[in-house]
């Protein structure tokens, strides 16, 4: 038992290694439309085979998404005086109507492990009416691109089954790899059922 606690200094350095490491791979290069380049090949292995698209929130509209109602798929945060948290996940269907959704803040991963109704994402909120409010064309307006690529993405919507939107930070750590690899295991599992397009919109800090 003596040898063992000699150990856990050595263990707590490690850890916190680990997740400086992680923090610096989210950080190599920003996002914008995804280029395979050699910095992000680390990230693949979290991509799902589908159409997908990276982008940057424009940031003069950062806390625009952090506190308006309409980007926030749990309305009792807001009731809370809480903002949105940076990490959600939000399903579209062709027509732009938000279908389902979810968000979680660090330490509250286990609302990733909820996935059904397929193919909708599991509603953890306390009133739908939310999902009314939610809009497409609102999360593109968000993209930090010129006017033209946002129309092409908004024509494009018919395309596709369903289009998922992943707001994302690079500071969320083992968080935000887990939210990544959840997004990645659903569109694998309904890939041949239905056709997906994912749109990674990064969220940076100020």
């Amino acid at each position: 038992m003596k040898r063992f606690l000699l150990y856990i200094p050595l263990l707590i350095s490690i850890l916190c290694l680990s997740s400086c490491q992680a923090v610096w791979d989210m950080t190599v290069s920003p996002f914008v439309e995804y280029d395979m380049e050699e910095s992000d090949i680390r990230w693949s292995k979290y991509y799902p085979e589908c159409d997908y698209i990276f982008y940057e929130i424009d940031s003069s509209l950062r806390d625009i998404f952090l506190h308006d109602e309409k980007y926030c798929t749990y309305r009792w945060r807001l009731k809370y005086d809480s903002p949105a948290s940076p990490i959600q996940t939000i399903m579209f269907d062709k027509e732009g109507k938000c279908v389902g959704g979810y968000e979680f803040c660090y330490g509250n991963a286990k609302i990733l492990d909820v996935y059904n109704d397929i193919p909708i994402f599991q509603r953890n909120i306390y009133n739908d009416t939310i999902f009314e409010i939610i809009k497409f064309d609102s999360y593109i307006g968000l993209f930090d691109t010129d006017v033209a690529k946002k129309e092409e993405v908004s024509q494009t919507l018919s395309n596709y089954d369903y289009n998922i939107i992943v707001v994302w930070s690079y500071y969320g750590g083992y968080y935000m790899k887990r939210h990544l690899r959840q997004v990645k295991k659903y569109v694998e599992e309904f890939g041949n059922e239905y056709k997906f397009r994912v749109i990674y919109l990064r969220i940076n800090k100020k």
